[in-house]
Parts: C-alpha cells; sequence; structure tokens
C-alpha cells in the first residue's frame, strides 16, 4: 500500500497505475481512492492513473487541521511536485471538484496541470443565493452541518442513499459508505464547513486551462444549475451531461465516463 510523506506534514494514501499522461483523481468529500476503481481498471493501459486519499479521508492522515481548499490544494502541490508529475489532468469529483477549480485558479503557477475535468462538481459554492436559487438553502446546509457534528453515521448513510439515481446498486451504495465511515466526525464536521464557506464564483475567470465539467442528470447533491453557471464563464470550458445518472456517475455510467476522460485527456 503505496504511502508518501508531503512537506505539508501528512502521509497520504495514494494509488499508482499504468503509463502515459496522468490522471490526478480526486474524490469528494469521505470518499477515497476506491471511488476510481471502473476508471483505474478501463484507462490504466492508455494513461498514469494516480488516485489519493485527501486528508482526513481513508488511509491518509488525519490531523485536527483546518480542511479549507487552501490545505487541500497544498497537498495536492506537495505531491505533484514529490512525484515529479508534469502535463497532469486533474480529475476532481464533487469537493474534490472544488479543490480542482482551487488548484488550476490559485496553485498552478509552474503550470503542472494542463487540464481540468469536474465531475457532479460541489463548486463554485454549495448553497443557494438570490441569483442562483439552485444551491442548497440555509436550513438544509445547517441540519446537515450538525448532523456531521453529532450522528456521522446516520447523516452519511442518508447521503449516501442521495448519491445514487439507479436503483439496482444497493451493495455498491453499502460499499460506498463503508469506506467513507474511515473519516472521522471532526474531519467531515470541517470540510462540510469547507463547502459551506467557499465561494469560488469569482475563481471562473482565472481557470485557463481547457476544462470538461461533468454532470448527472439527475443529481440531488450538487446542484447541475451550478455547472450550468460555469459553464459559461469558464473561458474554454464543455459541459456534458449524464442521462442516466446522479451524483455517482463514476459508478452509475462508469464506461461513459472513461471514455470522455479519454477523449478528453488525448493521446
Amino acid at each position: 500500500m503505496p504511502f508518501i510523506d508531503l512537506d505539508t506534514g501528512i502521509r497520504m494514501h495514494y494509488r499508482d497505475d499504468g503509463n502515459g499522461k496522468p490522471l490526478l483523481f480526486i474524490p469528494g468529500l469521505a470518499a477515497t481512492v476506491d471511488s476510481w476503481n471502473y476508471q483505474v481498471l478501463e484507462l490504466h493501459d492508455r494513461f498514469r492513473c494516480i488516485c489519493v486519499d485527501l486528508r482526513g479521508h481513508g488511509d491518509s492522515d488525519k490531523p485536527c487541521s483546518d480542511y479549507d481548499y487552501d490545505e487541500m490544494c497544498r497537498d495536492v502541490r506537495a505531491l505533484l511536485v514529490a512525484l515529479d508529475l508534469r502535463d497532469v489532468t486533474l480529475v476532481g469529483w464533487s469537493m474534490g471538484a472544488g479543490v480542482g477549480l482551487k488548484y488550476v485558479a490559485d496553485f498552478n503557477g509552474d503550470g503542472r496541470v494542463a487540464k481540468l475535468a469536474m465531475l457532479g462538481p460541489a463548486t463554485p459554492r454549495l448553497l443557494a443565493t438570490d441569483t442562483e436559487p439552485f444551491g442548497m438553502n440555509t436550513e438544509m446546509a445547517q441540519a446537515t452541518l450538525e448532523g456531521m457534528r453529532l450522528a456521522l453515521p446516520e447523516t452519511l448513510a442518508a447521503f449516501a442513499g442521495v448519491n445514487f439515481h439507479r436503483t439496482d446498486m444497493q451493495a455498491t451504495v453499502d460499499w460506498f459508505l463503508s469506506l467513507w465511515l474511515k473519516m472521522p466526525a471532526y474531519v467531515g464536521y470541517k470540510c462540510f464547513s469547507t463547502l459551506l464557506k467557499e465561494d469560488l464564483r469569482d475563481k471562473l475567470d482565472n481557470v485557463n486551462v481547457p476544462t470538461l465539467i461533468c454532470h448527472g442528470r439527475h443529481d440531488q447533491v450538487a446542484p447541475p444549475g451550478w455547472s450550468e453557471y460555469m459553464n459559461p464563464r469558464i473561458p474554454e470550458s464543455r459541459l456534458t451531461w449524464f442521462e442516466n445518472s446522479g451524483h455517482a456517475l463514476m459508478v452509475e455510467e462508469p464506461d461513459v465516463l472513461s471514455q470522455e476522460l479519454a477523449k478528453f485527456v488525448g493521446n
């Protein structure tokens, strides 16, 4: 099981398989490297697939730190430098898409990340606004945050249930939940607080790499309206809809996602 000691002070768990242009996969809140199993299976013969457990998740270190996007981006940058990765396509799901957006906008001065793919993005913000009413409302957000603080298993179980549009995947729902419960409550609370505080709308003009946005038509976790908002505001972006997916498009339509990623990354 590979680990790497980063200069940000954490020991990060990661997987590194395949050859070719590198794809760095960043999962969402509570999720782990196993989120990407089907993509690695399909793509490792053409691309180098690096999957990470963010700090606080999976088998990586779980310090009582800030868990804001800046901290997570510093970990990503430390990993890219430590592995000397270049011409990287950064693939982020849900909260991981927010980390990816923040990274490309504010941390990519050395140009190591060449492309960005955001899947079911819980960004540029999660909460609704007066002009963008499609986000989460304040009451639901506070109830979820309190659930993270006092009833993490029950909150994540409810979250797992609404991740999926397909109704034939109960074993996968149970599998995802078992992985997510590796996350301590203090990490979940801080990460969800970050999702509620971060507002990256003013970063969209700063995304200067080709960007692919993939969103499930039936997503009940990350509002699809935010992807429609981002698409015309990111200079070189394309929005692709997954017609038979909710939030977990990498397992609900795995072959479609792998094909889209391969086409986007290119040779």
